[in-house]
């Protein structure tokens, strides 16, 4: 394996690693007053926009001509997939269960490809 592809299987894994941080981050808070509430609501925005953002720069942008194997294999499809999953609307209320279900359900699109990145290259 050259040193070009692990280090581009790195930065897909860190990428991979921090969407999936954010998204345990966002679903750890309990949500029991209303600053949290609205910090949470904010957090998931983002989340859900920046996901939103990766998952597009990859179909038809500058970036899809200079894709590396790693980012057409597991990057792209697991931000497409999670931000598929993101389909709740934020809003002035604490993180209710549908919100809930589908950080669950983006986590596990993340896990899937990052898994079988790390399985790929153990020794990043």
């Amino acid at each position: 394996m050259s040193s070009n592809e692990r280090s581009e299987a790195r930065s897909v894994i860190l990428r991979l690693r921090r969407y999936r941080d954010r998204i345990e981050d966002i679903a750890r808070v309990d949500g029991g007053s209303v600053a949290a509430g609205a910090t949470t609501q904010r957090r998931l925005a983002s989340l859900k926009n920046d996901l939103d953002h990766d998952s597009h720069e990859c179909e038809i942008g500058r970036k899809r001509a200079v894709q590396s194997d790693c980012e057409q294999m597991f990057l792209w499809p697991a931000l497409r997939e999670a931000a598929g999953a993101m389909m709740h609307r934020p809003g002035p209320r604490l993180l209710d269960a549908d919100a809930k279900a589908e950080l669950r359900a983006a986590r596990a699109h993340i896990l899937n490809y990052l898994e079988q990145l790390e399985g790929r290259y153990p020794t990043l």
